[in-house]
């Protein structure tokens, strides 16, 4: 069924989808594969702690820096900060196997691809972990321009303001962007404090209201009923699982 979302009557002229990454695109379990248990386990070595003590240290520091600031994004900070011996790129190239998108992601992308003039990333995670997901899973093909904000603005997405600055190195206006993504302040509130129409991606089913979406195919079934009347009806505008997705 197509959502009816309000203050989307206005028909995009310039089409540009933004999606965050983690948890949106990419699933959780390179995250914890890397972040994690990998972490966790050099630090257990390095430390001469067991896995259960090293996880339980590892997680109370991230959970005390938290993820509004710039060291929470930071491996090469946290490799420091744990000490640790050799590189976190090793680290990475060992977990990279363990990267992986939500079963949806590479249809809807595909679909997507094929009627908006430019797909952008909008993410956190610093630039070289966001590649290797980019690379590993495969949706880079179907990507035009990956924002790293911690690495490319030394921030992170918490207001407006970094929108702003995306918009900007884009030359695009808010209204010609759509952005979804997983986190309430992150991929919603801030967007839209810049004037970009924004979704918040639900995949757990908590939220409901307008703006909200339960996976891709639903949000892109928003983009073709609301954004994309110009070229074709919703009817025949509507993405259905199973259709053919672009190259």
């Amino acid at each position: 069924m197509l959502l009816s979302v309000p203050n989307l009557s206005v028909v995009m002229h310039r089409r540009i989808i933004s999606f965050d990454l983690d948890g949106t695109l990419i699933n959780w379990d390179f995250a914890e594969a890397l972040w994690f248990r990998g972490m966790s386990e050099e630090y257990a070595k390095r430390w001469g702690l067991d896995l259960r003590e090293a996880m339980d240290e590892v997680k109370r520091r991230y959970d005390a820096v938290g993820m509004e600031r710039l060291e929470w994004y930071d491996i090469e900070y946290w490799w420091k900060e744990f000490d640790l011996p050799g590189s976190w790129r090793e680290l990475a190239e060992r977990c990279r196997h363990a990267v992986g998108t939500y079963p949806e992601v590479h249809e809807v992308l595909g679909w997507l691809r094929e009627r908006c003039d430019e797909m952008i990333v909008v993410t956190n995670g610093c630039r070289e972990l966001s590649e290797i997901e980019l690379e590993q899973s495969g949706i880079g093909r179907y990507v035009d321009r990956l924002f790293s904000v911690t690495s490319d603005f030394r921030t992170v997405k918490k207001d407006g303001s970094v929108y702003r600055r995306i918009l900007a190195a884009i030359g695009a206006s808010p209204d010609e962007v759509v952005h979804v993504g997983d986190n309430w302040i992150f991929d919603y509130l801030a967007p839209r404090e810049a004037g970009i129409r924004a979704f918040f991606l639900d995949r757990e089913g908590r939220s409901s209201g307008d703006g909200v979406v339960g996976d891709l195919r639903e949000f892109a079934n928003v983009v073709a009923s609301e954004l994309f009347r110009d070229g074709e009806d919703a009817s025949g505008a509507a993405f259905r699982r199973g259709e053919p997705a672009g190259e």
